[in-house]
């Protein structure tokens, strides 16, 4: 079982549930942004980084990865001399940015410590399967239209403006496909922040249009609708639904933070055993995990038993070799045992002894000297070991987008290989193979970092591998209605 982060609206940051309270006590309190030395603040957070990851995580001495150590040193000297021209919160947020996504590691997460106000200038573009960015959201800017394309805004081409403004920060350069996903934040700001497009040109049934942005303050909520819009991100329900004679397994995430979500996903399980007769002769039967970035896989492993039983479950997961190496330091003990209070508090008796054990363990290991504490874990069956009959007698599919990520990769790799279960949709994001995240508050008190505690030897999936699904989603906004006439009309 596995505790991961999920990452949040535009420059935020939604902290997990094994995120803890280890923040540092000698940590300033954030003071307002119009007081901050923003260059000494980035300053500050980088150095804090490279040495919390140098001495917390798995992957500097990983010998299976080189490139994490190299990057962790070559990484700060870039990081160190971009911040020293950072005069604005959005500069301080690149700087430091710009070297945790340099990792190439979906786990090692920043954001700022409190929020920040946003901006935006009334529209929103993506690039499409063509590598044309376009307007996808124009509210409150409706002198451009939809799909006008854009060009390029201050002399610079909108590929440039890709690479300049978005790659560095929002991509992960080991998973192609999630370039374009990023590319939503191009019209995105941190408000105020004076590097951001200006004037700008566009293309819409073959007349170009020129415009001067209005940059207008936006709320994080409203910001976080918009770009799910720009996503086609449906905001779903934790929950069972029926469009027509198609139902929804409905799990947009695994990050349960809030009592009533926990609630939700409890009555979700109890629902699909009140209804197995229903879900079991039902045509059409989708495990839904649009918008899903992860969270604490245990709640994907109670759906699929609900669902498949528990004995088809375990011949699945015991096919996989679990071992682990947790890196050895006191300050991981300690986040252990607070992410065991919180799973004691959610019901999850064996996840908490089980970290309580670990931390126990690990901390020895620390004061003795030792890199990593080592959790051996063979596979129980052979690959390929009968799953038994789906009780499931329609048709079930499992539907993803770019979003899975972490827990909703566990899922996946469970559901996958269900009896009958056949992957749609569009292709998932992928995370490397250190997981089990923690985290604190910085030194200058304006950011936080999450890091992971432990790392995968042999995985099923390898390092930021991401699955394809068997039939991909034709295009178009991936609402409800139009999964249901989707799957509903796909060939057996």
């Amino acid at each position: 079982m596995r505790i991961g982060l999920s990452w949040g609206l535009a420059l935020g940051l939604c902290w997990g549930a094994a995120v803890n309270a280890v923040a540092d006590e000698s940590a300033e309190r954030a003071q307002p942004a119009a007081q901050v030395d923003w260059a000494a603040a980035a300053r500050l957070d980088i150095e804090q980084i490279h040495n919390t990851l140098r001495d917390h995580h798995p992957g500097p001495v990983d010998a299976d990865n080189p490139a994490f150590a190299r990057w962790l040193k070559e990484g700060r000297l870039q990081a160190l001399a971009r911040a020293t021209t950072a005069t604005h919160a959005g500069d301080y947020w690149r700087a430091v940015r710009g070297y945790t996504n340099g990792f190439r590691d979906g786990h090692i997460l920043f954001g700022f410590s409190q929020p920040m106000a946003r901006a935006w200038p009334g529209l929103l573009t993506a690039r499409d399967d063509q590598g044309l960015t376009r307007v996808v959201v124009n509210d409150d800017e409706p002198g451009v239209p939809l799909g006008a394309q854009l060009l390029a805004c201050d002399g610079q081409d909108a590929e440039a403006l890709q690479r300049q403004w978005v790659d560095p920060y929002r991509w992960n350069a080991d998973i192609p496909h999630e370039r374009n996903a990023g590319s939503v934040f191009l019209m995105t700001a941190v408000e105020g922040d004076p590097r951001r497009p200006r004037v700008c040109r566009f293309r819409a049934d073959g007349l170009e249009v020129e415009r001067t942005l209005r940059w207008t303050s936006v709320s994080q909520e409203r910001l976080s609708n918009l770009l799910d819009r720009a996503s086609g991100r449906a905001q779903a329900r934790i929950g069972l639904r029926q469009v027509g004679p198609v139902w929804f397994v409905s799990m947009p995430t695994f990050h349960l933070q809030q009592a009533e979500q926990v609630e939700a996903m409890r009555a979700l399980i109890r629902e699909l055993g009140e209804r197995a007769e229903t879900l079991r002769t039902a045509p059409w039967v989708v495990l839904d995990v649009r918008g899903n970035t992860g969270g604490n896989s245990g709640w994907g492993n109670q759906v699929a038993e609900a669902l498949f039983g528990k004995t088809s479950v375990d011949r699945v997961v015991g096919q996989f070799d679990w071992t682990v190496d947790w890196r050895a330091s006191s300050l991981n003990a300690a986040s252990l045992r607070e992410a065991a209070g919180v799973s004691e508090k959610n019901g999850q008796t064996a996840d908490a002894k089980y970290r309580r054990e670990l931390a126990d363990e690990i901390e020895k290991a620390a004061a003795a000297g030792m890199v990593y504490v080592r959790k051996p874990a063979p596979a129980r069956f052979t690959a390929g070991t009968p799953t038994g009959e789906s009780p499931l007698k329609g048709r079930v599919f499992l539907l993803t987008d770019h979003a899975c990520a972490s827990a909703c990769l566990d899922f996946a790799d469970i559901a996958r290989r269900l009896p009958g279960v056949v992957h749609v949709g569009l292709p998932t994001s992928a995370d490397s193979i250190y997981i089990d995240n923690t985290g604190q508050v910085l030194p200058s008190g304006q950011g936080r970092l999450s890091w992971s505690l432990k790392v995968y030897r042999n995985r099923i999936r390898s390092n930021n591998q991401w699955y394809e699904p068997a039939v991909r989603w034709p295009g178009g906004a991936m609402t409800d209605e139009a999964v249901a006439k989707w799957v509903s009309g796909l060939a057996p």
